[in-house]
């Protein structure tokens, strides 16, 4: 768990009426939708249109700009399906290109080739298939 989440939650534990992490008013003594509260989060932010949800969308996609595998993406964003952790997959493509380069150069480095390649234009030849 993150540490500022940590603080938050033992600062709760703290201040807490019952037996409930985020106690509610409602009949069940727990919040079950925070409805009213992410109304005057966007509000007092002057955010329209922003749901809950994109929070989530929002941490998943700054894991895989940052490199995290998916399977820790789909983890701690509490996925079942892998499919369902597979979009973000495409949003970042650098720690695919990076992986790419370094095998790349690895390989090269072994057959001892120390210098880069030089391109040529091959230009329209034509192959016989035969």
């Amino acid at each position: 768990m993150a540490a500022g989440a940590l603080e938050v939650l033992k600062a709760r534990a703290e201040q807490r009426t019952n037996d409930y992490v985020f106690p509610g008013d409602g009949a069940k003594g727990h919040l079950i939708s925070p409805k009213k509260g992410w109304k005057r989060i966007l509000q007092r932010a002057k955010i329209k249109d922003l749901r809950i949800h994109d929070l989530r969308r929002t941490m998943g996609s700054w894991q895989a700009s940052t490199g995290a595998s998916l399977a820790i993406i789909g983890k701690s964003l509490g996925h079942k399906d892998f499919a369902t952790t597979a979009i973000y997959a495409r949003l970042n493509l650098d720690p695919v290109r990076q992986a790419m380069e370094t095998a790349t150069n690895a390989i090269l480095s072994s057959a001892g080739v120390t210098t880069p390649a030089q391109v040529h234009q091959i230009g329209s030849a034509k192959r016989a298939i035969g």
